[in-house]
């Protein structure tokens, strides 16, 4: 019996109104839907608009803790969010109809990564109690391992209004490949994962999720290449009008991460508008002196910008001129990830979130 993996990306996080900047980084019964619009339609809108963007893993699996959402945590997620007006859509029941974006002014997406059986035993139950809808992103490989969910439990789950889409077959880490074989095994692998889709479920989903939250822009050519229309990292911030279609950032919600107190900052949290080009990740090396703008998009933060690295305050790393914040900064060694991450408020004292995502890909994090 093959058994999956125990694995969290995000580094350890503390919380207060602050402290979350310490942290690295119809009816829910219904039948879900497989298509969605044209690409980008929803980049079109000439309205601002954000989404809150959540990811989950285990629930109520204590045997791996930094993966786990407990039962009782994920219910008063849920609760608050009900009672708070927060409406939930599936990724593609959100992205087919655009008026979605402009008439509900609490829209989220909660996401479930891996395909762990949890989620079915535990997770379920909460959403149809709540009335709120997911979308489930699972690797094709390990259907059916131990702790892992079935064809014929996910092909249950749809019925229940539970959207599927891809994580990938191998769940491997495709960037540390040579740049002259990334793309194609990665197509390979997304090929791999498209037959399974279509023989055991009868569709192929056109929504992705990457392995890890690590891509680069030759992946994202080939996930354009077949048609996927979005595609989801894990590092930390709010999707809006100006956010990269293959980089849409989420929330973690499991282990250290799961307060009420993190959870409520995090739903309430603002979008930081920056440009397209400068949201995806950079490829560094231990102890590298690195460079880097950030183009603001939007002038609506007229305060100061805070700075954090790997979780840690860096004011000095920051600096600002007109529409350009300039990141100078060491890259700290033996971390695989590390998030350079923004925060700013608005005039109404509300939080703003952007994270940029720095990949080592010399750390065997599976070593540490």
């Amino acid at each position: 019996m093959k058994h999956g993996k125990n694995y969290w990306p995000h580094s350890s996080l503390k919380f207060n109104l602050l402290a979350l900047f310490f942290l690295e980084m119809g009816s829910f019964w219904g039948p879900a839907r497989a298509q969605i619009g044209p690409p980008f339609a929803w980049q079109q809108i000439n309205r601002k608009y954000q989404v809150t963007c959540l990811v989950y893993h285990r629930f109520g699996d204590p045997r791996y803790p930094s993966t786990n959402t407990p039962e009782a945590t994920f219910e008063a997620h849920l609760k608050y969010l009900q009672q708070k007006g927060f409406k939930s859509y599936t990724v593609t029941g959100l992205l087919k109809d655009t008026t979605h974006l402009v008439d509900a002014p609490k829209k989220l997406l909660i996401t479930v990564d891996d395909g762990f059986a949890s989620f079915l035993e535990k997770g379920v139950p909460l959403l149809g109690k709540y009335k709120m809808k997911a979308t489930l992103f699972i690797n094709t490989q390990s259907v059916g391992w131990s702790d892992y969910l079935s064809w014929d439990q996910l092909r249950e789950l749809r019925t229940k209004g539970v959207e599927i889409g891809s994580h990938s077959h191998e769940h491997t880490y495709f960037v540390n490949l040579p740049k002259t074989e990334r793309a194609r095994v990665f197509e390979e692998d997304l090929l791999k994962a498209e037959a399974l889709f279509q023989e055991h479920l009868g569709f192929v989903p056109k929504i992705y999720v990457y392995p890890y939250g690590e891509f680069l822009p030759d992946l994202i050519e080939v996930l354009k290449k077949h048609g996927y229309r979005i595609a989801f990292g894990q590092n930390s911030g709010v999707m809006c009008e100006a956010s990269h279609a293959y980089a849409i950032p989420r929330f973690p919600l499991a282990g250290a991460h799961v307060s009420m107190d993190q959870f409520i900052s995090k739903v309430n949290m603002g979008p930081i508008r920056i440009s397209t080009n400068n949201q995806l990740p950079l490829m560094v090396k231990a102890n590298q002196d690195l460079t880097f703008p950030l183009v603001l998009t939007d002038r609506e933060l007229k305060g100061s910008f805070n700075c954090f690295v790997a979780g840690q305050p860096s004011r000095e790393v920051l600096t600002k001129k007109g529409d350009t914040l300039t990141f100078r900064l060491s890259v700290p060694p033996n971390r695989r990830r590390t998030l350079v991450t923004i925060t700013s408020r608005n005039e109404d004292g509300g939080w703003h979130w952007f994270s940029k995502l720095l990949i080592n890909g010399a750390i065997n994090e599976e070593a540490l």
